[in-house]
């Protein structure tokens, strides 16, 4: 009898967007054309120069050729902790507050593990993050519940559409990706008061982008209720994705059903790369960042302000916003003949439908890429007839 491989019906995912994106990417290259990349927000920026000796002065220890915690080096922890209290002026227990992940997006598909059962509600924005919808709820068997996202209300959710439905675990992230959209101190603590009235209700708060802003620093959800779990990065903070390192902080309770999938799954993240991330939070003087953060900032605040102006230029709408290295224009009901066409030419682009229906018709540039490729994909988005 032939062996038949069949994957589990969990696996019955359209291509994951991005590995999408990657594979067409690489076919150009391969191909030896030019090709201009403002798909993926993969800093092209360099992390900091303390961060990466960091690394490079822990690889002596002998400590970083043991296995790590599940939940993270003590030391590390408490440098979470000091940092969220620089930065956001709220006190966590190193101890029972703080868990280190191996980035930001093996915690939040792993929190939902922790949280769901089969047929739980599971509310996710549209346009978001793939991980949301897919690893965070149709690999752990629940219900999605679609909250759609408008320009009309700056990308925010309608909290009244929520809180009629019993939800089990509801994901959202702001500053957004991937439309830039920030959370105003309103619907913060409409949000709270929200989690608050539905205590079995798990807020899973996604802030990779909390410090890659161009105005007010962005405030954490634990700010207006302490009964939730907020997810944070290095790898924007540091432009250092690679290093796959980040934490996740919040309500006790449900910090301890992380660290318990967590114990089951891995054996914790590499001990040089907490480092890495002790090293960067250590560095901030309560809100004010290390220089290299800031002068990273300015880059991408100069890029996206350029290529927001000259495609306003072509008559394009563009979603302002003063967070992210992503810029999100419209280009019309379809966007994806205009993704095409400019992949014709060289140029990679996100379709906004990779992350929802409702992205449908919008395109997402991530302006990690040299301010030179900045100006050539502009030059091609001109010669192209939109």
């Amino acid at each position: 009898m032939k062996n038949v491989f069949k994957p589990a019906s969990r696996l019955n995912l359209p291509v994951y967007p991005f590995a999408d994106l990657e594979r067409k990417a690489s076919a150009i290259r391969n191909s030896g054309k030019s090709l201009y990349n403002l798909s993926i927000g993969d800093p092209d920026n360099v992390p900091p120069d303390f961060v990466v000796d960091a690394v490079k002065k822990t690889l002596d220890n002998p400590q970083s050729h043991f296995y790590p915690s599940s939940r993270g080096d003590q030391e590390v922890r408490k440098s979470v902790a000091r940092w969220f209290k620089g930065r956001f002026s709220v006190s966590i227990n190193p101890e029972t507050q703080v868990c280190i992940t191996i980035g930001s997006k093996e915690a939040l598909c792993q929190i939902a593990k922790a949280v769901v059962n089969p047929g739980d509600i599971v509310a996710v924005p549209d346009p978001s993050y793939p991980v949301y919808h897919r690893a965070g709820c149709q690999f752990v068997g629940g219900r999605c519940m679609t909250i759609p996202l408008s320009v009309e209300n700056n990308f925010l959710p309608d909290i009244s559409s929520i809180s009629d439905y019993n939800v089990k675990l509801l994901y959202l992230n702001y500053p957004n990706n991937p439309t830039g959209a920030e959370a105003s101190d309103a619907f913060l603590s409409e949000l709270g008061k929200l989690v608050d009235n539905n205590p079995e209700m798990t807020l899973a708060y996604d802030m990779a982008y909390s410090e890659m802003y161009f105005c007010s620093p962005p405030r954490s959800i634990l700010e207006f209720t302490p009964n939730a779990i907020e997810f944070h990065s290095l790898s924007k903070m540091a432009s250092a994705t690679g290093y796959r390192i980040g934490f996740a902080v919040g309500e006790p309770e449900r910090i301890a059903a992380l660290i318990k999938v967590k114990e089951e799954i891995d054996s914790g993240a590499p001990y040089p790369f907490q480092i890495a991330l002790s090293a960067m939070l250590n560095a901030y003087n309560g809100v004010k960042p290390p220089d290299e953060l800031n002068v990273d900032r300015k880059i991408y605040q100069n890029r996206k302000l350029s290529l927001a102006a000259s495609l306003e230029k072509l008559g394009l709408s563009v979603y302002h916003s003063n967070a992210t290295f992503y810029l999100w224009f419209f280009i019309g009901k379809d966007e994806m003949p205009f993704i095409n066409k400019a992949l014709e030419k060289g140029l990679l682009l996100t379709p906004g439908s990779g992350f929802g229906k409702y992205g449908k018709g919008w395109v997402r540039a991530s302006v990690t890429a040299p301010h030179t490729d900045i100006e050539a994909a502009a030059n091609i988005i001109a010669n192209m007839s939109i």
